[in-house]
C-alpha cells in the first residue's frame, strides 16, 4: 500500500510517499510562505505530482493522505487555527484542499500527535501504550492508548507543555505562569539564560561556546557548557532537570504508560539528560509506574515525514 504524507512547518513542508512499514519511496521539501497558504499548497500539489511520477504512481494508487501541522488545529475540520508564525494559514481548510485535489481520503493531526502515531506504528516501542514528547522549541505530547491517539474533543489533549509546575514561575508564551514549557522549552530556556547573561554580565562557558555572541546561545551551547562543568551552566541545568523530572513524573502517575519516547534534546544529549532525570523521577512518581515504563530517546529518523505518513496509515486503518 502507498500513502502520501504532508508535514507542514513554519519554514518548510515535507512531502513524502511511503508504505505501511514506514519506508519512504520518494520525498521532497518546499519552503513555506507563512503569509499565503493557497500559494504554498498549490506549489505543494505540483511537487506531489512530480514525486508521484518519480515513484511510478498515480494519485489513484495512494490509499490515504496524512497531514501534520503545528497547533492549535482541528483534526475534524482539518485546518490550523491562529498560529503566531503562520498568520496566512488561519482557518484555511488544508484537508479539503488536498482531498479535492487528489480525490483521496485525507486525515490531519497536530505534529506531536502525528509523531506519537509514528512511534506506535514504526518506532522501537511499536504497539505499546506510549507518550511521545516533543522536546525542542516547545513541549507537546502525542499520547497513544490502545492504539488510538488521545486528542480530546477539540484537539487539546497532549498539550502537556502547559501543565503548571509552579504558579509563581516564569510567564509562558501561552500567557500562563510556571508552565513546563516556560521552564524547559528549548527556546524559552535559552532566551532566559541569554537575557540573564546580558543583564548581569555573567562570565560563563555558555558564552564561550557561543563564540562570545549571546544571540547564538541555544541548547547545544548550554549542554556543552554543562559537560565542561561550568558553575553557572550547572546551576541552570539543575533547575531544568528537576522540572523535567517533575513533569515526566506527573505523566507517569497519571497515565501509567509502557513507554515515554522523547525527541530533540533526548536524541542529541540523551547521555547527559536521561540518566540525571531518571535519578530524580522517584521523587515525583511511584516506583511501580517507573519500573514498567521504557523511557528513551526516539530512534526514528525524519520524524516529521514519518508522522505525516503515520497519520495517513492510521486513517486508512480506521476506515477499514
Amino acid at each position: 500500500m502507498n500513502f502520501l504524507g504532508i508535514d507542514i512547518g513554519g519554514t518548510k513542508i515535507a512531502l513524502s510517499i511511503g508504505n505501511e512499514n514506514g519506508g519512504i519511496i520518494a520525498s521532497q521539501r518546499i519552503p513555506t510562505d507563512p503569509h499565503n497558504a493557497l500559494a504554498t499548497l498549490n506549489c505543494a500539489a505540483e511537487v506531489i505530482e512530480t514525486i508521484l511520477n518519480d515513484a511510478g504512481l498515480t494519485a489513484d494508487q495512494i490509499e490515504t493522505i496524512g497531514i501534520t501541522s503545528p497547533g492549535p488545529m482541528s483534526s475534524r475540520e482539518r485546518m490550523m487555527f491562529e498560529t503566531p508564525n503562520m498568520k496566512g494559514w488561519t482557518n484555511f481548510r488544508i484537508g479539503d484542499f488536498f482531498e479535492n485535489k487528489f480525490r483521496r481520503p485525507t486525515f490531519m493531526q497536530n505534529d506531536a500527535n502525528g509523531a506519537g502515531i509514528a512511534e506506535y506504528l514504526f518506532g522501537a516501542c511499536k504497539g505499546l501504550d506510549l507518550i511521545y514528547l516533543t522536546m525542542s522549541t516547545g513541549i507537546g505530547a502525542g499520547i497513544m492508548i490502545d492504539g488510538k491517539v488521545l486528542a480530546g474533543p477539540n484537539d487539546l489533549g497532549g498539550e502537556v507543555g502547559h501543565n503548571t509546575l509552579d504558579i509563581n514561575g516564569p510567564q509562558c508564551g501561552c500567557g500562563k505562569f510556571g508552565c513546563w514549557e516556560a521552564f524547559c522549552g528549548g527556546r524559552r530556556f535559552a532566551e532566559e539564560i541569554r537575557n540573564d547573561i546580558l543583564a548581569n554580565n555573567i562570565q560563563t562557558a555558555i558564552l564561550n561556546e557561543a563564540g562570545g555572541h549571546p544571540e547564538c546561545i541555544s541548547m547545544k551551547e548550554i549542554c556543552n557548557a554543562v559537560r565542561k562543568g561550568d558553575e553557572y551552566a550547572l546551576k541552570r541545568w539543575d533547575v531544568f532537570i528537576e522540572k523535567m523530572a517533575q513533569a515526566v513524573g506527573i505523566l507517569l502517575q497519571t497515565l501509567n504508560p509502557r513507554a515515554i519516547v522523547m525527541g530533540t534534546v533526548a536524541i542529541h544529549d540523551g547521555d547527559l539528560f536521561l540518566p540525571q532525570m531518571m535519578e530524580r523521577l522517584p521523587k515525583y512518581a511511584w516506583q511501580g509506574a517507573i519500573d514498567v515504563c521504557r523511557i528513551e530517546a526516539s530512534a526514528l529518523k525524519n520524524i516529521g515525514e514519518l508522522a505525516a505518513l503515520a497519520v495517513a496509515l492510521d486513517g486508512c486503518n480506521h476506515l477499514k
